[in-house]
């Protein structure tokens, strides 16, 4: 009897830790691999992409760049793919989709970029007598930069937020969801901590010949991973969940299918995809405010593209290493708390590291005239300050705010899940960063000649204020998640 009850209590500690059934281990394994290469790429490009536009054009390009090129980028994408959705199932959208990121980012290592001064245009006289308009140029005259910092961006909105969770809410049913994203999630960061890991070497190796030999590096990896990962989407399409299962039937497909016009009208009339829409918004906008300050600071105490490369890949890592620990307790506290706790745990984090490090930028100078710190000094503590509100905000975002926002999804039908999930998540996240960047923008527009040092106390007055409207959102989105849960 003794030996029955330890071999229970040593089986449900098991199940705790391993969740994972032998029978859906194919499954698991071929879409952690999935997520582990999407989130390779996705974060390698993330931090060549800061280092290619901060120490070339400034980081208040970043915020111009959000504004007027990746949300209108976004909008065009996922409307593009809300009609395409119509005619195309979604493996060969899938398989479609990631081709073409990968060749772009092909074609900008070998020709673009090492090409960038015949390519790119001369508009420094325009910028000189139009000075409110200087960052607009900027863009322009750098083209290819901003291209490249466009579709970066939106890897992560379609190929990781869109088309990976779509797959995964597709194969997956509430109980596997429970139990499989934790630890997907928990394995996918060996891709964040290798692109961490990588972009630091490809930037050491590179140092003799430049900047531009590590862009090669880095395109040439996307490019390997990119083909890596259709590989394992047509394995566990066709071999391992079946086609049908990972697409639905034709016949299906045809009476359901909707205009554009009316499927949005269906997206945005829904009061559960608002919220959720919502909970997006807030992380974007807290996030980039806080991020737009830091990266100013980084780039005045890296100002070369290498150096700040490979900051940006040691901070990838730390994120990572984090990420393990904040993923190992997300785990075990989905199972064993409620929705509303977990979904909360992510807007606490973030307000927890944000409020200390905008106080210790909005007080730097009471630092340095009373406390006797050099200003270099100032400038390494808030980047040591920023970059730990990136590590650990990213951290739980990643084990809490991603899970839980993508269980919100299966209780929904496959019309409201698929098309739903476009509107919230990539034209959501994309105007959450973009709503930063307007922010951002309209300040430095109104304070002629500031920068995001000077505008400092005013993003950290809105930064409260969002964190105020995300609480009371995830409390509303509950109440909606419950019912819909009970009902299923």
């Amino acid at each position: 009897m003794e030996t029955m009850l330890t071999e229970k209590k040593s089986s449900n500690f098991w199940n705790k830790v391993n969740p994972i059934r032998y029978d859906e281990l194919s499954k698991f394994l071929l879409t952690t691999l999935m997520m582990v290469i999407i989130i390779y790429i996705y974060s390698i490009l993330r931090g060549t992409k800061d280092a290619l536009v901060v120490t070339s054009m400034g980081a208040e390009a970043l915020s111009a760049l959000k504004l007027y090129c990746v949300l209108p980028a976004s909008i065009i994408m996922v409307l593009t793919y809300t009609k395409l959705t119509d005619f195309f199932v979604r493996s060969q959208l899938f398989h479609g989709l990631n081709l073409f990121f990968i060749i772009f980012f092909a074609f900008f290592g070998v020709f673009l970029y090492p090409n960038a001064d015949v390519i790119h245009f001369n508009l420094t006289h325009f910028a000189e007598e139009y000075p409110r308009l200087k960052y607009e140029f900027l863009l322009i005259s750098n083209w290819s930069f901003s291209l490249f910092y466009i579709l970066s961006e939106l890897w992560g909105s379609i190929m990781l937020t869109l088309m990976f969770w779509q797959v995964a809410n597709q194969i997956c049913n509430l109980d596997e969801a429970k139990r499989f994203y934790p630890l997907i999630g928990l394995l996918g960061q060996t891709g964040f901590l290798a692109s961490g890991v990588l972009l630091q070497h490809f930037v050491e190796i590179s140092r003799e010949h430049g900047w531009g030999q590590s862009i090669v590096y880095i395109c040439f990896s996307v490019l390997i991973c990119g083909l890596v990962l259709s590989a394992a989407f047509f394995l566990l399409t066709n071999k391992v969940v079946g086609y049908e299962a990972m697409n639905g039937s034709a016949n299906k497909k045809k009476k359901h299918k909707l205009g554009l016009i009316n499927s949005l009208k269906m997206v945005f009339s829904s009061k559960y995809i608002g919220l959720i829409s919502l909970l997006v918004l807030c992380y974007g906008i807290s996030i980039n405010l806080v991020e737009g300050v830091w990266k100013k600071q980084l780039s005045v105490y890296y100002p070369n593209a290498l150096d700040y490369a490979s900051y940006m890949g040691s901070v990838q890592s730390y994120t990572a290493i984090a990420t393990f620990i904040a993923m190992a307790c997300g785990s075990i506290a989905l199972r064993a708390l409620s929705w509303r706790v977990c979904a909360l745990a992510t807007p606490v984090m973030i307000f927890l590291t944000g409020a200390p490090f905008f106080f210790f930028v909005i007080f730097s100078d009471y630092f340095v005239n009373n406390l006797n710190l050099l200003s270099t000094a100032v400038v390494y503590y808030a980047v040591l300050f920023g970059g730990m509100q990136n590590v650990f905000s990213k951290a739980v975002k990643y084990s809490f705010f991603d899970p839980t926002k993508e269980m919100a999804y299966i209780p929904l039908d496959d019309d409201l899940k698929s098309k739903g999930k476009a509107a919230a998540d990539s034209i959501g996240g994309r105007l959450g960063k973009s709503g930063g960047a307007v922010i951002q923008q309209a300040l430095l527009k109104i304070f002629a000649g500031s920068s995001l040092i000077t505008i400092a106390p005013n993003l950290a007055f809105i930064f409260a204020f969002i964190m105020v409207i995300w609480f009371f959102a995830v409390l509303a989105l509950n109440r909606e998640f419950t019912k819909l849960s009970n009902n299923a």
